[in-house]
């Protein structure tokens, strides 16, 4: 695995992000930002943040939330949580519906995870190429941490990996021909280490992000990943304050910035080895939904052509490293 540095360049911890548009102000800024408060941050210890309020929008229920930004390290953290979480994860949650495989699609990934994937690079997809990026191989043990039904895991298993996950808040174990691939157990429940831990947008619906970290760690073999895919506190969210989609009140406890995974990551026993931003189109059109007032779920999307320009709009985004999203991928050390 020791080769991954030679497949995707290392990015210096300390390059600053660019702002490819300034985000003009508005009455809206006014309306949902109160002055700053004097809170400690959890992620970097300095006192003060400055408060926003903001809508439950995927569901439409627009209950208000309240983040407060660190002033030191720009980190995004929910300060009012919900005591009961269910209701802000219906039937039908994206991650927790399970879709089932055929002989095509199996033989694409095959394709995707090989030499060949410029063949099907047309189906985009950002957890095949993490893993690539990892230099996975048959003999490699892999565990998606909060997977739901286990997209990933399905597919990889197909394909003859060992690859399984846990997610504690899935009714039960699920199960398919190879055995369970997802157990209903949390993280410091796992027994065994593995050779790449991957938390895909699951991390930012996690508290106490730092033990998170440090139990990943210690479930890793020396030398081993942890893949980290996340949203990234940067353009979006300069340009649409709290109608950022990515925001997700109050499924996302926190909402990091460049700046503040790094200060945490520092923390552990893991090392950033490479950053890949992975921004899509879904910052642009969701977030103008929300600005709009308008409620994610039973939307339509926009069109292929439509779709098609926006992503060059991401693209654009991702090479000044300020899409509004990126995968970490940290080695264990």
């Amino acid at each position: 695995m020791s080769h991954f540095v030679n497949q995707v360049p290392s990015i210096s911890p300390g390059s600053k992000s660019f702002s490819a548009i300034p985000r003009a102000s508005s009455q809206a800024d006014c309306e949902t930002t109160t002055p700053i408060a004097d809170l400690p941050c959890e992620i970097c210890g300095a006192i003060g943040a400055k408060i926003h309020r903001a809508r439950e929008m995927m569901f439409g229920m627009k209950e208000e939330f309240r983040y407060g930004e660190c002033l030191a390290c720009g980190c995004l953290a929910l300060l009012n949580a919900p005591s009961d979480f269910s209701k802000y994860y219906q039937d039908g949650y994206y991650s927790m519906v399970q879709r089932s495989t055929n002989i095509l699609g199996k033989l694409r990934d095959r394709v995707y995870l090989s030499p060949l994937s410029g063949l099907v690079n047309w189906h985009k997809r950002s957890d095949l190429d993490a893993m690539k990026r990892c230099g996975l191989e048959k003999r490699h043990r892999i565990l998606d941490v909060g997977c739901g039904a286990g997209r990933l895991l399905r597919d990889l298993r197909e394909l003859g990996y060992k690859a399984e996950g846990v997610d504690p808040f899935i009714t039960h174990d699920i199960v398919d021909r190879f055995g369970v691939r997802v157990f209903k157990k949390s993280l410091d429940e796992v027994n065994g280490r593995y050779d790449i831990i991957v938390f895909r947008h699951s991390l930012e619906h996690m508290p106490r992000q730092l033990d998170v970290l440090r139990s990943a760690r210690r479930h890793i073999v020396r030398g081993g990943l942890c893949v980290i895919a996340i949203p990234l506190v940067g353009w979006a969210w300069r340009q649409y304050g709290v109608d950022w989609v990515q925001l997700d009140a109050p499924r996302h406890l926190f909402l990091h910035t460049r700046k503040s995974f790094e200060s945490l990551v520092a923390k552990t026993e893991l090392r950033i080895e490479a950053v890949v931003y992975d921004s899509s189109e879904f910052q642009f059109w969701a977030s103008d939904l929300y600005k709009e007032g308008r409620a994610l779920r039973g939307c339509t999307p926009p069109s292929w052509f439509d779709a098609i320009q926006m992503r060059k709009r991401a693209n654009g985004l991702n090479r000044a490293q300020d899409g509004d999203q990126a995968q970490f991928y940290l080695r264990a050390i």
